[in-house]
């Protein structure tokens, strides 16, 4: 599978390499190529499947300005480019009932990407995180409507260059998908994002610096006819209406994945 992520955004203030920034905006595009393979015989009464995803790609830019009253005002960019963390999966769990369908993962983002301590950003955390996931999906045939909750909770660990400790953060996504015909949907998707407790360390100079954010936007999905049903395409655009402590911007994906 292919999938290309994009973002851009701005924010007030935030904490970069252990010191205080204000009035910065970023850009971030991370080219992932992930695998998958699902094993057969019934685990647990469900199928198991293991994976990774690699960020071949990643590029990241930044801007930092700041107004003085003497001087005016000054800024500063900064580009780092390299391969990223790398996700993997060392579990996910389906279970399907009728219409309703639920996924238990677990995703561990590795801290293999480009970093360093002096740089303004990098394309790479330099600490471990360990996301667990349970998706909820309800699909009624009869009229091609699909509904999916999916819940998760990511635990980050210390960057031991800054001292820097990223509160645990619960995320919720979740979609509406309408087919209008057995191979092509439109849907509207969103989040929902929310430390559960703050940041911490000494490099946590603006205190806990909680974050808070919620997203809206449009998706569709493709399965080509001609491939019978093994390939898809999904779009999918987010924009954050609401922001707290978060880079507050726009989210573009671009996947396709096919089925061996």
């Amino acid at each position: 599978a292919s999938q290309t992520l994009m973002f851009g955004g701005n924010a007030q203030r935030a904490v970069l390499r252990g010191r205080a920034t204000f009035g910065l905006s970023a850009a971030a595009l991370y080219e992932y190529v992930a695998g998958s393979y699902a094993f057969e015989p019934r685990i647990l009464g469900g199928r198991l499947q293991v994976g990774a995803a690699a960020p071949v790609i990643a590029t990241a830019s930044m801007n930092v300005s700041f107004d003085t009253t003497l001087f005016g005002t000054f800024s500063k960019n900064a580009t780092d480019t390299g391969f990223g963390d790398m996700l993997l999966n060392p579990f996910a769990f389906y279970w399907s009932f009728g219409e309703f369908h639920v996924k238990l993962a677990q995703w561990v983002v590795a801290p293999t990407g480009r970093y360093n301590v002096n740089s303004l950003i990098n394309v790479g955390r330099n600490y471990w995180a360990f996301d667990t996931q349970l998706g909820l999906t309800w699909f009624h045939k009869a009229t091609g409507t699909e509904l999916t909750v999916l819940p998760g909770l990511m635990i980050n660990t210390t960057n031991p260059a800054t001292d820097y400790r990223s509160g645990n953060e619960f995320h919720l996504d979740f979609m509406v998908n309408q087919f209008l015909a057995p191979t092509f949907a439109i849907g509207l998707q969103g989040y929902w994002y929310s430390q559960i407790d703050g940041d911490s360390g000494t490099g946590a100079v603006l205190g806990p610096f909680m974050g808070q954010s919620f997203g809206l936007g449009p998706a569709i999905l493709w399965t080509p006819e001609a491939l019978h049903g093994r390939a898809a395409f999904v779009l999918k655009w987010l924009h954050d209406i609401s922001n707290t402590n978060r880079l507050n911007g726009d989210w573009g994906q671009v996947a396709i994945s096919y089925r061996f």
